[in-house]
């Protein structure tokens, strides 16, 4: 089994949770308070992410092999197989997510269904070579990522109009509406989703320094999301962000470096760091929770299928941000990621007091 450094491990998380979010945020609340609703989110993330890690700790296996070890093989089993398709279908709405970019703005010619199945290729290509290949790969783009993410954020300035004025005033609906952009949805997404990493876990060839950098993910992730936010708004105002499904892909274009203008290239470039990331941590959580299902050994000869699946997925989930953002985010928040991200593992940590005598044993 090849393995991984936790520096490797951390360039991982940290495109997983910034990559994606950043170049997709579509105004989960497009206000001048919305970067008050991440940094509450993330603070509230922090006993959810230590859950995590404790329980990995304790286990020293990833999640299907703690639910089996939890409930019982048969229901543990059966939880497992949710959390299966659940990987998948994350997979699938990752990919949907990048083609909705892609064909809407960038590439408004090309067959979407041309695009997947490039991505797919991409996807099952470096799942052929063990997730530990991507956590390095991850390493060696992590400043490549940030230092054109930084261009964005340093030369927004220079957009006409851009002032900080914009995201004032603060509060001014009261606390209750950065509560409910905060809960369930922003601590859903993306401050949730690193429940995923517990099916990477075994892979660290140490884990004493894993908790830090976690927290310092956490903590990155956060101020650079509600920064992401303020420039935001800053740059195009609360309106446009709320009307545009890519506000972000629209400072882009706004931003004039010299001759360059209309920094396309630059976006795709992050487009690709950030989604093909979560892609594939996706679908090999999703693969090795089959594994575990089925108890195989390897499970390799399963990424033509699941390449397939998570293709099909991606084609016919919601066809449109029109839908998904008002319709699919709030449900599945509430109603799949809340349980899956939070629920089961607080379950988890539960029968882990009542049974850790035995387990200690």
């Amino acid at each position: 089994m090849k393995s991984v450094t936790i520096k490797e491990l951390f360039s991982a998380m940290f495109l997983f949770e910034i990559g994606n979010t950043i170049l997709f945020a579509h105004g989960i609340s497009a206000k001048q308070d919305s970067w008050i609703a991440v940094l509450l989110a993330m603070i509230s993330a922090i006993p959810l992410l230590y859950l995590y890690v404790f329980l990995y700790n304790t286990y020293k296996v990833n999640l299907t092999e703690i639910l089996k070890i939890s409930f019982g093989k048969i229901i543990g089993k059966m939880i497992s197989i949710i959390y299966m398709f659940y990987f998948f279908y994350m997979a699938a709405r990752v990919t949907r997510d990048y083609l909705e970019l892609s064909t809407s703005s960038i590439f408004p010619l090309a067959p979407i269904k041309f695009i997947a199945i490039f991505l797919m290729v991409v996807t099952a290509y470096f799942l052929l070579f063990d997730i530990s290949v991507t956590l390095k790969v991850a390493s060696i783009l992590l400043p490549f990522f940030l230092s054109l993410v930084s261009v964005v954020f340093i030369f927004a300035f220079t957009i006409p109009g851009y002032s900080f004025s914009k995201i004032f005033p603060v509060f001014a609906g009261g606390i209750i509406p950065i509560l409910k952009a905060a809960y369930p949805r922003i601590l859903t997404f993306p401050f949730g989703e690193m429940f995923v990493f517990m099916m990477v876990f075994p892979k660290l060839k140490c884990n004493k320094d894993l908790l830090k950098y976690s927290y310092l993910v956490y903590l990155i992730t956060g101020i650079l999301l509600a920064f992401n936010d303020i420039n935001m708004i800053s740059a195009i105002g609360v309106k446009e962000a709320s009307r545009v499904n890519f506000p972000f892909y629209t400072v882009t274009r706004l931003i004039t470096l010299g001759f360059f203008r209309n920094l396309d290239s630059l976006y795709i470039a992050l487009m690709i760091i950030g989604n093909l990331i979560k892609i594939i941590i996706f679908a090999f959580a999703g693969l090795k929770a089959c594994q575990s299902v089925f108890d195989i050994k390897e499970y390799k000869f399963l990424l033509i299928p699941i390449a397939a699946i998570i293709y099909a997925l991606s084609i016919v989930t919601a066809e449109s941000y029109f839908v998904q953002v008002p319709v699919e985010l709030p449900i599945m928040a509430l109603y799949v990621h809340i349980p899956l991200q939070v629920i089961v593992p607080i379950l988890l940590l539960i029968i882990y007091f009542f049974k850790r005598h035995k387990l200690h044993s």
